[in-house]
């Protein structure tokens, strides 16, 4: 056995998963080492580092073209790294779905990732990277899929600029399971609490970067789902209301469940303006995107 090895052990190193281990939260990947957060958006990036205890550092955005931003960025990126290793949003290329009778065979939602076909039979796309969010109380799924070229494309450049991508996620899709999961827990508590009084149907909405999901629940059955990507900026929120508007009308005075990242506080001011006789509620993270990056 090798010093190194022994010392591993003493420290609990030994026990800590691997830096590419892309299945453990990135934040026992990397206890004690520097690490980046970037957000790739339509017309440009924006990101953070994260420091040796976790908390988040110094943080950017830049608008332009993909490779020549990589390129011109990489130097400083790298200094903000120890060892280049950074885990990538992509908001950009990807459709969110409602679908219903998936598989839910054991390892199906590794199966997706890794052999779409053999999981989603007729519904699979070639050229489609997968990742799936299961009802647990019906039939239904939420399926995303994110064009494989841009993904590898994505891989490729950060690769050739001297960066690490341990791990690639959708920004939009990680913040809405995220509240779907919130959601799930506080309507069991609430059926416990009160066991003969339903709670009705809820809109959650999830905005990340210019983009958004929109998901209409009535009690443990998913109902309705919008999702674009690009669809606003700070200076243009008026699409927000145009994908929303028509799902809180459906669902005839529902409240919504809200989640968004940092710039978010903007569209949740939209919403109430535009819909004052609507509860609000906001599950935001104080670091919205990147929070949910560091934790997961």
């Amino acid at each position: 056995m090798k010093l190194k090895d022994v010392k591993d052990v003493l420290t609990f190193a030994a026990f800590r998963p691997e830096p590419d281990d892309s299945s453990a939260p990135w934040s026992k990947r990397f206890p004690r080492q520097r690490s980046l957060l970037i957000n790739l958006n339509r017309d440009g990036v924006s990101w953070v580092g994260v420091e040796k205890g976790g908390a988040i550092g110094e943080s950017g955005n830049l608008a332009g073209d993909l490779k020549e931003l990589v390129t011109d960025m990489a130097e400083e990126w790298r200094g903000m790294t120890d060892d280049g290793w950074c885990a990538i949003s992509v908001n950009h290329r990807f459709v969110i779905s409602l679908e219903s009778n998936l598989t839910r065979k054991k390892g199906a939602e590794e199966l997706i990732r890794t052999n779409p076909k053999a999981a989603l039979g007729s519904k699979a796309e070639r050229g489609k990277r997968y990742a799936v969010k299961h009802n647990p109380e019906s039939n239904t799924s939420v399926l995303l899929a994110v064009d494989e070229e841009y993904v590898k494309q994505v891989e490729q450049i950060f690769d050739g600029a001297g960066l690490k991508v341990g791990r690639v996620c959708c920004g939009v899709f990680a913040m809405f399971s995220d509240a779907v999961d919130q959601m799930a827990e506080a309507r069991e508590q609430y059926l416990k609490a009160n066991p003969e009084e339903p709670l009705g149907k809820i809109v959650i909405v999830a905005c990340c970067e210019g983009s958004v999901c929109v998901m209409t629940t009535d009690e443990e059955r998913w109902v309705e789902l919008r999702s674009r990507s690009g669809l606003y900026t700070q200076e243009d929120l008026e699409p927000v209301l145009k994908i929303i508007m028509p799902l809180v009308e459906n669902a005839g005075g529902a409240q919504l469940v809200f989640t968004s990242d940092y710039g978010g506080v903007a569209v949740k001011e939209m919403l109430t303006s535009a819909l004052p006789n609507t509860k609000v509620s906001d599950i935001s993270q104080a670091d919205g995107l990147w929070g949910m990056l560091k934790e997961k």
